[in-house]
């Protein structure tokens, strides 16, 4: 059964702290720098979702937690949306400010929220969206546990960025976008993880 009573605790990890995120957090996201990798804008295309006759327990609703640094630095926002009580699943967000990526915090935040998520807030199963030529993401995705269950595509419109394909360099990102001279479309993972999995692969609980 899913609860939120354990929402207020912070979570402390060797390098990063989790704690429930704060009003004047998000004026300090506001001016993180901005990414430097030539297709971050396309990292995040929204996924619509609409709600059927069956998701009576599914709510808009977004809760989210603030990653520091032990020093207390903000570096990164954690949230769950498309929360299905009955289901007892919930789709993952996680975002990390630019000086912070690719030092392996993101890794650790999640491994240390996956242990409260199937824990404490007692989920037993979690989703994702994550774009397919983010192949760093989805690296870290799959050893977290992570599977695939389908991928889908999403218009891009006339996002500057599609014009870095015809570039050598970026050859081996092609296969992940469709182009025709009327539109573009990225492709996107759906992923998954259950509480069973998680276990199964050493993961731990914080209960």
């Amino acid at each position: 059964m899913v609860t939120h009573e354990s929402n207020a605790r912070e979570l402390l990890g060797e390098r990063v702290r989790i704690r429930p995120w704060r009003r004047a957090d998000t004026l300090i996201q506001e001016r993180w720098p901005r990414y430097s990798e030539p297709f971050s804008s396309l990292w995040n295309i929204p996924r619509p979702y609409q709600p059927g006759q069956d998701d009576q327990d599914w709510t808009g609703a977004t809760e989210a937690w603030a990653v520091e640094l032990r020093s207390g630095s903000l570096i990164g926002r954690i949230s769950l949306r498309e929360i299905d009580r009955r289901r007892q699943s919930a789709r993952l967000g996680i975002s990390l400010a630019q000086p912070y990526v690719g030092q392996g915090l993101g890794g650790e935040s999640l491994r240390l929220f996956l242990s409260y998520y199937f824990g404490a807030l007692g989920y037993q199963r979690m989703v994702l969206d994550v774009a397919a030529f983010n192949r760093r993401a989805v690296r870290c995705y799959q050893r977290l546990g992570f599977v695939s269950i389908g991928s889908e595509w999403r218009p891009v419109g006339n996002e500057p960025a599609l014009r870095l394909l015809d570039d050598e360099q970026y050859q081996h990102l092609r296969s992940y976008f469709r182009r025709n001279p009327f539109n573009a479309h990225v492709e996107f993972y759906e992923m998954e993880l259950t509480r069973e999995a998680w276990l199964a692969a050493g993961g731990g609980l914080i209960e």
